[in-house]
């Protein structure tokens, strides 16, 4: 059972978080793998690439802007989102809870920026190939970088602010 009362501590959190983003990297790139599999075997076997939705068609439109304004309102959101929940528990006094909390929302803020990342492939792969899904999922692979976790970063993301400067 959960313990409300047990929390764990800033290395463990941050070594658990590290792992989630080593996993998280290694699917994306397993993910990219696969799909570039199933292109070569579709055009060594019949010249086109894999394809289940037909690019132009209403499905495949509807897939592509999906990818289009997740991606572009997802990872904004989570990087800005998590700055934003980063000045609120920095204000916070108990220890134990801010880390609890920073740590639930890194990790948040990884899944929601590495499926920005992976989306964009998959709807690659069912439109065939469709080459904007790639750039797509680079920016999302690129924007994951930016959630990675240290110890050093959070120290300084859960350090209070001096907003009331006087020059």
């Amino acid at each position: 059972m959960l313990n409300p009362n047990a929390h764990m501590t800033k290395t463990d959190w941050l070594s658990q978080t590290k792992k989630m983003y080593y996993i998280l990297y290694a699917l994306i790139i397993v993910l990219f793998g696969v799909i570039w599999f199933l292109n070569y075997d579709s055009l060594k076997q019949t010249g086109e690439p894999y394809k289940l939705i037909e690019p132009q068609s209403t499905a495949g439109m509807v897939l592509q802007y999906a990818a289009i304004v997740y991606t572009l309102l997802s990872i904004p959101g989570a990087l800005y989102g998590f700055k934003r929940v980063c000045t609120k528990l920095a204000k916070m006094e108990d220890e134990d809870l801010k880390y609890d909390t920073y740590y639930a929302y890194a990790n948040l803020r990884m899944s929601l920026v590495a499926l920005a990342a992976g989306l964009p492939l998959i709807v690659y792969m069912l439109l065939g190939a469709y080459k904007p899904m790639i750039w797509l999922a680079a920016i999302g692979a690129v924007a994951l970088v930016f959630t990675k976790p240290s110890a050093a970063k959070t120290e300084e993301e859960l350090r209070p602010q001096d907003n009331d400067l006087k020059y």
